[in-house]
């Protein structure tokens, strides 16, 4: 058997060729489907109550992340997406490997980082696993998104 025959076989036997197969970078927590389906139905209920017209519902989360989430520049791509959602809060590495997060804006914002995170992890095949999330009380005088160290 070639080379090429046993790549063929190998995609035959799971009966999904690569692009099929869902990488370990798709998936979610069962914690973070949870989590979005919490925020999309926090979001339509603002929208059903007419509270997109004013000031949306803010949220605060702590967030906690397990996976391929220190050396890749997670800490960063958190801040910049956070910023372009104009969403609050800070992130940081912990000792144990993980990165942990508060978080801060309307659910449908957090939703869109959440989704924005793995979109951009997904190219690098990264694992961003959500262990644990944590509701707080949000803060008025919350301003801008950082990293701590």
């Amino acid at each position: 058997m070639g080379f090429i025959d046993r790549i063929v076989s190998r995609s035959s036997k799971y009966g999904l060729g690569d692009e099929d197969r869902p990488s370990k970078a798709d998936q979610r927590s069962p914690v973070e489907e949870s989590l979005l389906a919490r925020l999309h139905q926090a979001s339509d209920q603002s929208c059903d109550t007419g509270e997109a017209q004013s000031e949306p519902a803010q949220l605060r989360l702590r967030l906690r992340f397990i996976g391929t989430v220190q050396g890749v520049g997670f800490r960063w791509t958190n801040q910049g997406i956070a910023n372009q959602l104009n969403l609050t809060g800070w992130v940081r590495n912990n000792s144990d490997g993980s990165v942990e997060m508060e978080i801060q804006g309307p659910p449908a914002a957090i939703a869109a980082h959440l989704d924005a995170v793995h979109a951009y992890y997904r190219r690098f095949n990264n694992r961003i696993w959500l262990d644990e999330e944590q509701d707080r009380t949000p803060q008025t005088d919350s301003k801008g998104f950082e990293v701590r160290y």
